[in-house]
């Protein structure tokens, strides 16, 4: 593996012991330095090696029948990206590609794989990407509170605050993007002229989840079970956490990452799960033994970025980023409109669009499925199974995203249903029959 040095415009290698085998690979007139040389040891990464992640909880009985009990408690915990740099380092921790025009001289190319160095790209076509080499784990403080209810023998109730900070969160940048400004997009107003874009991923952003969970639970009795839970939640995040390194979002300007935070995409605000499971009264080898299985999910759209697409209007060479916010969000929730792209506008020469990242709700979902079951046994060597399972029992459509370019005439249509979950075909039933002996 090996690295670039932008400063002295060196390849850099792990070690002096390396140098022989690197040598062969690049023209004689391009510097090769140690990494010992910039401060790097042999991986070229500073590992993390003290990380620190106490953690307290507690329970407290509040009354003498020992129905009511309140819990607690609050922990740091680590991202370890150990796996991932793994990964990322097979083909080095930094990495370069470049566009170059061929051409033939006298019947022979210029740039061939033997010599890829003989016909230099042009200038600002070497794209770069890489990683802090003092790139820390992200970590999270997680803290919760609950009070939990025993309403009779078989049914109990919990209500439970759910908080989550996270700190130090790898993001990705540009570091080559010049200042937005309106005199437009050059390559000599990028820090490094003689390159294009540089993908950097550091330390430094933040998230923070605040979520209230509610759930009633009842355990088998009466031939009855089921268990009910809502979810409030409101996350908010300068990235789309991916728990990757170089995969994290890349930041659209480069030297204002708070502007990126908003809403997590996948976190909708609203959940509610119920699962049931009803053993139906019932006697003899035709009515008794059938059982009930139902399940109901809704939950409120994921937010969805809105961005445009063509113009420069930064001037920075971005020419897909987020639109100005102009007015109240209005939502027709329509197939041909689910929200008004007009409320949408290409931002001003020289500035970055004014609109929330994931600032769009997206269609939510309605799921009831179902099923049934039952056993018949025959003689004592002889059993049947009777099955049935139904999804969508509702015939419901659930919509699925729709287009979030809102410079488009087909910006807010949906052409498509829900993917994930599995919510959007038709009302279908399964049918079985098993014997086992």
């Amino acid at each position: 593996m090996y690295s670039f040095d932008l400063a002295s415009g060196s390849i850099v290698i792990p070690s002096e012991a390396s140098r022989r085998l690197f040598s062969p690979y690049f023209p004689s007139n391009l510097p090769i330095i140690d990494a010992s040389q910039i401060g790097l040891g042999p991986s070229l990464r500073h590992a993390d090696t003290n990380d620190f992640a106490p953690r307290f909880g507690f329970s407290f009985q509040a009354d003498r029948d020992g129905k009511t009990v309140i819990r607690g408690g609050w922990g740091i915990y680590y991202a370890h990206y150990s796996g991932v740099i793994a990964s990322f380092l097979a083909t080095g921790p930094y990495s370069l590609s470049t566009t170059s025009t061929n051409s033939i001289v006298n019947g022979a190319p210029l740039f061939t794989f033997q010599n890829p160095f003989t016909a230099p790209g042009s200038a600002g076509t070497v794209n770069v990407s890489g990683i802090s080499p003092s790139l820390s784990n992200g970590y999270a403080m997680q803290y919760s509170f609950s009070i939990e209810r025993e309403l009779r023998k078989d049914l109990a109730f919990r209500a439970s605050y759910i908080g989550t900070g996270g700190r130090q969160l790898p993001y990705e940048r540009n570091a080559n993007q010049p200042v937005a400004s309106t005199l437009g997009f050059s390559q000599a107003r990028r820090p490094y002229p003689l390159f294009a874009n540089i993908t950097y991923a550091d330390n430094g952003a933040d998230s923070s989840y605040n979520g209230l969970q509610v759930q009633v639970q009842k355990r088998l009795s009466h031939g009855l079970l089921f268990n009910s839970a809502w979810t409030w939640a409101h996350y908010l995040s300068e990235v789309d956490d991916t728990g990757s390194a170089e995969l994290n979002t890349l930041i659209e300007d480069t030297y204002d990452r708070r502007r990126e935070r908003g809403n997590v995409y996948a976190v909708p605000r609203h959940q509610w799960e119920n699962q049931a499971l009803y053993m139906l009264p019932g006697r003899g080898k035709l009515l008794g033994g059938w059982q009930v299985n139902v399940l109901l999910n809704l939950q409120s759209g994921n937010f969805l970025n809105p961005v445009y697409s063509g113009p420069d209007p930064s001037g920075t060479n971005t020419t897909t980023g987020r639109p100005n916010y102009i007015g109240p969000l209005n939502y027709p929730q329509t197939l041909a409109a689910w929200f008004d792209r007009t409320d949408f506008a290409i931002p001003a020469a020289g500035k970055f669009g004014n609109a929330a990242r994931n600032s769009v709700v997206g269609p939510g979902y309605i799921l009831l499925d179902g099923g049934l079951q039952k056993s018949v046994r025959f003689h004592e060597r002889f059993e049947a199974m009777i099955t049935g399972s139904f999804q969508n029992i509702l015939n419901h459509v659930n919509y699925g995203q729709p287009l979030m370019t809102v410079n488009t005439a087909n910006g807010g249509v949906i052409t498509s249903t829900a993917v994930f979950p599995p919510a959007g075909s038709a009302r279908t039933g399964l049918l079985g029959l098993r014997l086992n002996f």
